[in-house]
């Protein structure tokens, strides 16, 4: 099996797989997906508390709770998703369908979460449960054919970690762009009128993200088909119990998605009140994006010289450095802050990369286990930790608030802000680092998985 480019009639350089072709076309129309995708989960993500808290009007720990309570959903949504997708069967294939027609409904959603009805009270608390529960649901059912498309592309683990190097490289710029530009949207479409700016803002990123899905949906093809012709729930359920090597990369993912979605999440207030200026977001956004790139980029080439589970563990260290360093020498000093912010985004788009490509790889070997191949039910649990990453940061970052005696809108003591600069800095270090233990019992290195293939390829040979 050749992952090596080859020169087609046309002139396209595409790269061989086992079952089919992946064109630099295909690889590029992903990571426009992951464009897309990000721009609406970064203004979601990323915001979505603030305008809750300050905006909106809720408690943040009736925020907390609602963040909570959507993910705990998650847990059964998010895997009935993943068999929902695997089921799929039409003339666009079984993942590129979901992309086709769920942005719609996706940029609905996101215009509700930022719109503040005419209600109060208990009726208000109502509503923002009922969008944001919704959206979601929407996100869910376009994120997990999104993150199954490579697996479904190709079999082969190195144009695999290819495709999620650009898709996270995509993933990444357009969280940097959007951590740049969504400060001064709001304030270009609203003035000092928050919710209208909100509002206009969710309206455009809706569109831009419809926009970049169809694309995507335009230029991806699916090459490597379903195992079995008839679905079993039974072993897509078995594909999940069996897959030590996917339960080890969940719980690395888990707590890497947590330390960095408590710290984007913080961002707006630390940049507002520690730092003295939200408008820093899109300054420490613009001035990392060289970082992503380099980040993002570089995961493949580590991963080929060491290996995946080396080059993570490799990457986290050096990012509890940084982050040591950040915290004893920024605090304040806006040039560090900016530099280490920078050094930071390097280390986790490069440690994404790797972590994304080590699950697909237990897709193969749940085949190898139970002959079925689960993509989307797998690929579930990529969605699932991210969001259950973000339920826990609900409640961690409300629980936070109200310890430090949080109050919207006025000048913070220096125990809110030096908590709120400890959790830029050495926080989410630490916690990656705690994120590494599993990585000791993980066992799916290059060379089995190689043989795990080789087997597939014999039983399918034999039928």
């Amino acid at each position: 099996m050749s992952n090596a480019a080859v020169q087609t009639a046309k002139g396209a350089p595409k790269i061989k797989t086992s079952t089919g072709v992946v064109t630099t076309k295909e690889m590029l129309g992903h990571a426009l997906g992951g464009v897309g995708q990000n721009t609406i989960f970064a203004l979601w993500s990323g915001y979505m508390m603030m305008f809750y808290t300050d905006v909106f009007g809720l408690t943040a720990g009736f925020v907390g709770a609602l963040f909570f309570g959507a993910r705990v959903w998650d847990a059964i949504n998010d895997p009935m998703m993943g068999v929902l997708a695997d089921r799929t069967k039409t003339k666009h294939g079984r993942f590129r369908p979901w992309l086709l027609f769920m942005p719609v409904p996706v940029a609905i959603c996101l215009v509700l979460n930022f719109t503040v009805p005419n209600l109060s009270g208990n009726m208000a608390m109502v509503y923002a449960t009922i969008t944001y529960i919704m959206m979601s649901m929407a996100f869910t059912a376009v994120d997990i054919p999104y993150w199954s498309m490579p697996a479904a592309m190709t079999s082969d683990p190195n144009v695999r970690t290819k495709i999620f190097a650009f898709s996270n490289m995509g993933t990444n710029l357009a969280s940097t762009v959007a951590g740049a530009t969504i400060v001064p949207m709001i304030s270009m479409f609203g003035g000092d009128d928050m919710k209208k700016g909100f509002f206009w803002t969710a309206v455009t990123f809706g569109i831009i993200g419809c926009l970049l899905y169809w694309t995507c949906f335009k230029l991806v093809k699916e090459h490597v088909p379903a195992t079995t012709e008839k679905f079993s729930f039974k072993l897509a359920m078995k594909s999940l119990a069996t897959n030590k090597p996917l339960m080890l990369v969940m719980i690395t993912g888990l707590v890497t998605n947590l330390a960095f979605i408590v710290k984007s999440t913080l961002g707006p207030y630390y940049t507002r009140y520690t730092l003295g200026d939200m408008g820093i977001m899109s300054i420490l956004a613009m001035c990392s994006l060289p970082c992503i790139i380099i980040g993002t980029l570089l995961a493949p080439m580590l991963c080929k010289k060491f290996g995946k589970k080396r080059s993570l563990i490799g990457l986290n260290v050096c990012g509890l450095i940084v982050g040591i360093l950040y915290f004893f020498f920024a605090n304040a000093t806006i040039p560090l802050v900016i530099v280490f912010t920078a050094l930071q985004t390097m280390v986790v788009g490069g440690a994404m990369v790797i972590i994304t490509s080590m699950t697909a790889d237990t897709i193969e070997y749940a085949e190898w286990k139970t002959g079925q191949r689960n993509e989307g039910v797998i690929t579930s649990t990529r969605t699932l930790i991210t969001k259950f990453g973000m339920a826990i940061t609900g409640v961690a970052v409300s629980t936070v608030l109200v310890v430090v005696n949080y109050q919207p809108n006025v000048d913070q003591t220096i125990q809110t802000m030096t908590a709120f600069h400890s959790i830029a800095s050495v926080v989410p270090a630490v916690v990656m680092m705690i994120g590494c233990i599993p990585l000791y019992f993980y066992d799916l290195t290059e060379e089995k998985h190689a043989e795990i293939m080789r087997e597939i390829e014999a039983r399918k040979n034999r039928r």
